[in-house]
């Protein structure tokens, strides 16, 4: 997938705006970041950006992130703020008391897969604890939506970060009414130019998006093939996909 250079800087603004920038305000310093992704994932940009924005940032190795006991023990004892990791291993690190004594990240950022009702409740009732779920294909530059917990009582993937236009469509392309089940189009500036030499994908996924007229008119969108639904305060909520 070829995606532009636009969409990192786009993804990192919209970052430090709405994410970022009020857990910074409540600390009153930098803040200490855990890089725990492997860097064969696109998400493994996300703590790099935040050493360029002057943050500190923790390289865990690959066998401290896959050792929940160990790495909650290193967050606590390095007083790391922010982790980045999928649901299912939050449900680990919590497991093993990743709330729990003197010490708590004020940021847990989660994606990659479903956040299940569990985590999402824990981390809403952790006291100083904001916990935001990242939603986004590789057909668009990391992230594409974005919502956290004090955004939903229950798991959602938010709305679209800067920049982003969301569609839910119905199989001809027609909007379907709020609270309906639809399928999830994306357009915008992280949107990836294709497939690399698989021009006759691109055209499968990559449709025109017939929603921009005027001088922004014959952009394109991406057919994600999630079923997803708007509810009636905007945020989006994933329900699977088109094709279970």
């Amino acid at each position: 997938v070829v995606t532009p250079y636009r969409g990192l800087t786009n993804m990192q603004f919209n970052h430090r705006a709405h994410i970022f920038d009020p857990v910074v305000a409540s600390a009153g310093r930098r803040l200490r970041i855990a890089h725990t992704v492997s860097f064969s994932f696109d998400m493994s940009w996300e703590e790099l950006l935040w050493l360029i924005e002057g943050h500190e940032v923790h390289v865990c190795d690959e066998d401290l992130r896959r050792d929940a006991e160990a790495l909650t023990a290193y967050l606590r004892r390095h007083r790391v703020d922010v982790i980045n990791v999928t649901p299912t291993y939050a449900q680990q690190l919590l497991d093993e008391g990743l709330l729990d004594g003197g010490h708590r990240p004020p940021l847990v950022l989660l994606g990659g897969e479903a956040v299940p009702a569990s985590v999402w409740d824990r981390l809403a009732r952790a006291d100083g604890v904001l916990g935001y779920n990242l939603y986004g294909p590789t057909e668009y530059t990391i992230n594409t939506l974005g919502g956290g917990t004090e955004d939903s009582a229950t798991p959602t993937v938010g709305k679209p970060i800067w920049n982003t236009r969301g569609y839910v469509l119905d199989a001809w392309l027609r909007p379907v009414p709020p609270g309906a089940p639809g399928e999830l189009y994306i357009a915008g500036d992280g949107l990836a130019r294709g497939y690399l030499g698989r021009a006759d994908l691109t055209a499968e996924r990559f449709v025109a998006d017939p929603f921009r007229t005027g001088p922004s008119a014959g952009g394109r969108m991406y057919r994600t093939g999630d079923l997803v639904r708007v509810r009636a305060d905007g945020n989006i909520d994933f329900l699977g996909r088109t094709d279970d």
